[in-house]
């Protein structure tokens, strides 16, 4: 089954779970997928909301690099 997902970067998690990223139209879909449930979900978002949310997700990146 081909999905608008196809062959869009894959960005690997803790225990083979993931994330992939593409666009249709005006819309950003991010997809994660749970290995282990066997579970996937989709969000659309504005452009300006997966901007705001890549920086939410660098500051959240930096800070957990300060505990490591």
């Amino acid at each position: 089954m081909t999905t608008v997902f196809e062959g869009s970067p894959k960005f690997g998690g803790i225990s083979g779970d993931y994330a992939r990223i593409t666009e249709i139209e005006d819309r950003v879909l991010i997809r994660a997928i749970d290995e282990m449930a066997e579970e996937a979900v989709t969000i659309a978002m504005t452009p300006a909301q997966a901007r705001e949310l890549a920086h939410g997700i660098i500051a959240a990146a930096e800070k957990a690099e300060a505990h490591q």
